[in-house]
């Protein structure tokens, strides 16, 4: 089974936030999926204390269908994404877009990001986090 998180070869993970989005518009909400929305980031950092046998791309996949939601804005998304990144021990990410982000966009992402964010190669649909 395909997932939207995979390892590269130059241990960068890579985020495909397309998929992302149309993953998440499938899922039916629980009521507890609901409050779970509310303390996103509470109920990640209680989760990562249990340990499991799943390596921090799949965390980094699970978290992330759970917390980050298509009725946010991409830029709190991707910020939240970085922090959950972050939480997993991943110091490089590569998240696909499904479209370009406009340049205030951009703005505010780095501005908020605790590391750098730049384009892989120019192509402006492709983000690379560099997380501190």
């Amino acid at each position: 089974m395909e997932t939207i998180v995979d390892k590269a070869i130059e241990k960068d993970v890579i985020f495909d936030y397309t998929e992302f989005l149309s993953k998440s518009c499938q899922q039916r909400l629980s009521f507890m999926d609901a409050l779970k929305y509310l303390i996103p980031l509470f109920e990640a950092t209680v989760k990562t204390m249990g340990k499991n046998n799943l390596s921090c791309a799949e965390r980094l996949e699970k978290k992330a269908l759970k917390i980050l939601s298509s009725h946010t804005s991409d830029i709190n998304n991707l910020i939240r994404l970085s922090s959950l990144a972050k939480q997993e021990g991943i110091m490089r990410l590569v998240v696909y877009l499904p479209y370009s982000l406009e340049e205030q966009q951009l703005i505010e992402l780095k501005s908020e990001i605790k590391g750098t964010v730049d384009f892989v190669k120019d192509n402006t649909e492709q983000l690379l986090f560099i997380l501190d």
